[in-house]
């Protein structure tokens, strides 16, 4: 590009010398402003921006257009989520969420729900399966608001399942609640079948490796069938929390799958979480306190990094306790840029280190000028 633009001003100023270094100072001005324009279409792509003519904005951010709860027995905790990622430059606010009718409610109950640019929340659709049996079809809306001037969308979802009044399963989850790390945890539920006397669960199908299934056939006869469904959570559960389900598969040649919800809270001994500085210019130093919480007094032996630069100060502690809260200084290094650092938190009697990261983005000397 930048020889042909060359070539056109050396033919309209070919009279002399300076003619000629004119025009080719004009050629080299007029490609930096091409490739200056490139970079802005480029930043613009990659960047989107809601617009007012965009008139389904909203929906770009769901990552599902229904519930579709299918077949679920009574009494079953039956819940799905809805991730919503905020993929535009601005905030996006939640400022409401409605339901059709009872036999489904959302989860959440306060608004406004602020998403930053970047970040994304889960909301909780649940279907009611103590109230109500049968077939359920209803919607569930969510209202939206941009950036200013006002900017609304509201998306709807269609909503339906049907609720088992034959079989019935108490409680209706299998929920661990909060699990330590490294300590294994089991949980009963009891499934119960009203009609064919030759009915049966085959199988408790699971894809969850942490987790293990045994089926119990308690009792039959006068039409009732009654099963224990015992779930065992292994000791090497990793940590964090654990959302899945286990299908029980039965004879039923209609409705053979049966879908029960497993949620643990597996906690580890030890927790601290990342430090965000956010934006830091050179030369200037930031100043965050990490929090490092136990369940029981502990003690930090030594605290080091993967760099061996003076981007960070943090003391070791000498004393013992359960929660500590150490200051650690960023100073950062003339790299513009995104930046993060990971420590590793070495504690007596423990065999793993804890560890955490430390993220900014570096501004350039010049870039507040």
């Amino acid at each position: 590009m930048g020889v042909g633009v060359s070539k056109i001003f050396h033919s309209c100023n070919s009279d002399s010398g300076s003619s000629r270094f004119e025009g080719a100072t004009r050629a080299v001005f007029l490609v930096r402003i091409v490739e200056w324009l490139c970079v802005l279409l480029l930043i613009g792509f990659n960047s989107a921006t809601v617009s007012g003519e965009d008139t389904d904005w909203a929906q770009k951010m769901l990552d599902r257009k229904d519930f579709n709860f299918q077949v679920v027995a009574k009494g079953a905790d039956a819940s799905l989520r809805l991730r919503i990622e905020n993929v535009y430059k601005e905030e996006i606010q939640i400022t409401n969420a409605t339901t059709g009718c009872g036999c489904v409610s959302w989860d959440e109950k306060t608004f406004p729900l602020v998403i930053p640019s970047g970040q994304s929340l889960s909301l909780t659709l649940r279907l009611d399966t103590v109230r109500f049996d049968g077939e359920r079809k209803s919607k569930a809306k969510l209202f939206f608001l941009g950036p200013a001037p006002i900017l609304g969308d509201e998306v709807e979802f269609p909503v339906e399942g049907y609720i088992r009044k034959d079989i019935v399963v108490s409680p209706g989850a299998v929920n661990f609640g909060a699990v330590d790390v490294g300590k294994a945890a089991e949980q009963r539920v009891a499934v119960t079948y009203a009609g064919r006397p030759d009915w049966k669960i085959e199988l408790a199908e699971g894809k969850n490796t942490s987790l293990v299934t045994q089926l119990v056939e308690k009792s039959r006869g006068n039409g009732l069938v009654n099963y224990e469904l015992i779930v065992a959570l292994k000791p090497e559960t990793p940590a964090g929390n654990l959302r899945d389900q286990i299908t029980l598969i039965t004879n039923d040649v209609n409705n053979p799958k049966i879908p029960v919800l497993v949620e643990a809270r597996v906690e580890p001994d030890i927790v601290v979480s990342d430090l965000q500085f956010g934006a830091v210019s050179v030369g200037q130093s930031r100043t965050m306190n990490v929090v490092i919480r136990g369940k029981t007094p502990f003690k930090i032996e030594k605290i080091e990094r993967t760099k061996a630069d003076s981007s960070f100060r943090v003391k070791t502690p000498a004393a013992i306790a359960a929660v500590y809260s150490l200051p650690l200084t960023f100073a950062p290094p003339n790299q513009p840029g995104p930046f993060d650092e990971e420590f590793f938190v070495t504690i007596s009697g423990r065999k793993d280190p804890v560890t955490f990261k430390a993220k900014a983005r570096i501004l350039a000397q010049d870039a507040t000028k």
